[in-house]
């Protein structure tokens, strides 16, 4: 696998996270195209990094690739306490099967048995957003923050609530699915096994702007998407993000359109929960403000006024570390719990 070099811990991540200090552990986020993962050392600073992309997408090899990149991590740092995942999935509160997830063949696979028995030692499986969130709450952007709404930008769209100082979970523990909350009723298919049409995802996801972007390649083959797909380049959301961060003017209103049906879904949200915050993470926010400031003009026309003046729309402060983070915290205090 590839391997990055030990991390240093930023200042940022310093804060306390309110989890019993002393304990190594190990977080791991799953997502859509790469998995990364984290090694918190006992002062809870990021003591190693590891990435990796997706190889055999059946059930079987998920699941064992899952347990030997928690193993690479760990032969590189010593024994770990506990271990963390975040799980592109419906994660059920109660221990049990996961029901539903949508870029991985999870379902039907209880992850907690199946990863506590290989490893051996405890497990913290939730929702990747919902990991996300936590790390921010602990040591990123939503630090004393009790009503935050966090969207993940990347394949798809995931979600998560942090409501009243708590996560917001749901009767089984399947809420804020907010990526699937339709924004037009006659718009496109959603995304994997959604079988909604016009879902946030389908219109404001990294998989969207690349299927925008794949239409303008082929109808305009002299414009900078079509000769890069001329050239057999993949035209996805990550190269449209780096034409436009360098300057191209096709790639910026891709952005911006996606942006604008982003703003749609922040603005029910808005009205919807009151918010402090929404965090934006994910891939698609290295976009920055080319994505958020079209994305806040929408919200602030369409959020109800009292609202809109209060609420603020921020990248998340870890970046992409932050659902290997959370559920390395997850996992700390899961240890604390047991003992």
């Amino acid at each position: 696998m590839p391997e990055l070099p030990p991390t240093t811990q930023t200042a940022g991540l310093r804060r306390d996270n309110g989890a019993r200090r002393g304990a190594r552990v190990i977080g791991i986020d799953a997502g859509g195209t790469k998995i990364l993962g984290v090694v918190l050392d006992p002062n809870r600073a990021v003591e190693h990094e590891l990435r990796t992309t997706w190889r055999e997408r059946t059930t079987d090899a998920t699941v064992e690739l899952l347990i030997e990149f928690c193993r690479e991590l760990e032969k590189a740092v010593g024994e770990v306490q506990a271990f963390g995942f975040g799980l592109p999935a419906l994660v059920p509160s109660a221990r049990g099967a996961i029901p539903y997830s949508t870029h991985l063949p999870l379902e039907g696979v209880d992850f907690r048995v199946r990863a506590a028995q290989a490893l051996g030692r405890p497990v913290a499986v939730d929702n990747d957003v919902n990991c996300a969130l936590r790390g921010e709450v602990a040591m990123g952007a939503a630090v004393d923050r009790q009503n935050v709404v966090m969207l993940t930008l990347g394949t798809g769209i995931g979600g998560a609530l942090l409501l009243d100082g708590q996560l917001y979970r749901g009767a089984r523990g399947f809420a804020a699915e907010l990526g699937h909350i339709p924004i037009a009723k006659d718009g496109p298919p959603c995304q994997g096994k959604c079988p909604g049409r016009g879902c946030l995802e389908a219109l404001a996801s990294g998989g969207a702007l690349g299927r925008a972007a794949r239409e303008l390649a082929e109808r305009d083959p002299e414009s900078t998407l079509g000769q890069a797909l001329l050239a057999g380049a993949e035209i996805d959301g990550a190269l449209v993000t780096d034409l436009a961060l360098a300057g191209d003017r096709q790639a910026q209103a891709l952005i911006a359109t996606v942006g604008e049906h982003l703003g749609v879904g922040l603005a029910a949200f808005a009205n919807a929960f009151d918010p402090e915050l929404i965090l934006i993470g994910g891939g698609l926010a290295r976009a920055g403000e080319l994505l958020l400031g079209p994305a806040r003009r929408v919200l602030e026309q369409r959020a109800l006024p009292a609202i809109r003046e209060q609420v603020q729309v921020e990248l998340a402060g870890l970046g992409e570390r932050a659902g290997a983070i959370g559920a390395a915290i997850m996992a700390a205090e899961l240890c604390a719990r047991e003992e």
